[in-house]
């Protein structure tokens, strides 16, 4: 009896202990499910493609970095923010932030505009009021030494049409570029936002693509031999000022083969089919340069231009030539494709023609009244 009371307690023992590993493996899963679902929140972000012109932003992935210790750097270590703060900021010629010191940046609210592969973005906004921008580069594979020559040749050359950056950080882990903030936004939100360019008519866009093309050309004329072109240009990256003129942001800020420039052709070709077509660069997959050249070979050229500019009243001829540099910019072939200063030229005349054709509709107008 007393060997059977001792079999029956052993087995007892063995099951008493095999349900208490199962209650804490099940503890121990679920606890490292609920840490998943927690950095899975965490990590949300609103993301970009550096290749895709299309930037996702809600209220839920905005926040406040100022309510954090580490200021806009929400994601570094104490020890990053530490070695951040010992290294000096290197502030370029500019009123907007004369005195700015890299502390300011530290202590400053943040909200998150936006992710790529990359780099980061965030507007910051200083004591005195003032906003900015400040880019977050990793993975430049890019000497200290070279990265400050970079931009401060980059400093040299003025445009009225680029924004240039007011200040700069460099480390071997990561670049930080301070710009100013632009209220009235980009070209992408303009054509893409909640007004889905409504108010964005025929001569603002071509008007637009003039200066654009315009500026872009003096900027390669100027780094040719630098060889130091934009490499990300896109419709996210052209703001808009108080006037509503277009600002190439971030020039330079990609390292590129000899096709550097006739990379910038082909961004600025797209810009040209958002303009023309009201469309986004990628809409469900299909890319916009693919789907154009598509309707165009089935000689459906029409179907290609926003109905905004067609009701608009916007000459279909002049459309169509404008859509003509477009292709020619977008060609699969960098060699085959023009240079922006014959981009600029083609089209600084036919908004030379519109200008001219409005002036007579005007001339005519008044002469029967």
């Amino acid at each position: 009896m007393d060997a059977q009371i001792l079999m029956y307690s052993g087995y007892a023992a063995v099951g008493l202990i095999i349900v208490i590993f199962v209650i804490i493996f099940r503890l121990h899963k679920r606890k490292k499910q609920g840490e998943n679902v927690e950095a899975g929140k965490a990590n949300k972000v609103a993301s970009f493609d550096d290749n895709d012109t299309r930037s996702i932003i809600t209220k839920s992935d905005q926040y406040v970095a100022g309510e954090s210790k580490s200021g806009f750097f929400v994601t570094s270590s104490a020890e990053q923010s530490a070695n951040f703060a010992s290294t000096s900021l290197l502030v370029l010629t500019s009123p907007v932030v004369n005195g700015l010191k890299f502390d300011n940046l530290l202590k400053a609210p943040a909200e998150l505009l936006g992710r790529g592969r990359h780099s980061t973005l965030y507007k910051i906004v200083l004591e005195n009021g003032v906003l900015l921008v400040v880019k977050r580069i990793k993975d430049w594979e890019i000497s200290t030494d070279d990265f400050k020559l970079r931009m401060q040749r980059l400093n040299q050359v003025k445009h009225q049409n680029v924004l240039p950056a007011v200040a700069f950080y460099c480390s071997k882990q990561e670049k930080l570029l301070v710009y100013e903030y632009l209220q009235k936004g980009s070209l992408f939100r303009l054509l893409h936002g909640a007004q889905m360019g409504q108010a964005f008519d025929w001569v603002n866009r071509l008007s637009i693509a003039a200066t654009i093309a315009e500026t872009l050309a003096f900027m390669h004329q100027e780094f040719r031999s630098d060889g130091i072109a934009h490499g990300n240009l896109k419709s996210s990256n052209i703001l808009l000022n108080k006037n509503l003129e277009p600002c190439i942001s971030e020039y330079g800020l990609v390292p590129l083969d000899n096709q550097g420039f006739k990379a910038d052709v082909y961004g600025f070709g797209v810009i040209l089919l958002e303009l023309l077509t009201g469309k986004l660069v990628k809409n469900e997959g299909v890319d916009l340069a693919t789907w154009v050249h598509s309707v165009v070979s089935e000689e459906w050229t029409g179907e290609v231009f926003d109905k905004l500019l067609i009701s608009g009243g916007a000459s279909e001829e002049r459309l169509v030539n404008l859509l003509q540099v477009a292709l020619k910019c977008v060609n699969k072939s960098p060699e085959a494709r023009p240079s922006m200063k014959q981009v600029a030229v083609m089209i600084v005349t036919l908004k030379e023609e519109e200008e001219r054709s409005i002036c007579t509709s005007v001339s005519v107008f008044s002469e029967n009244f």
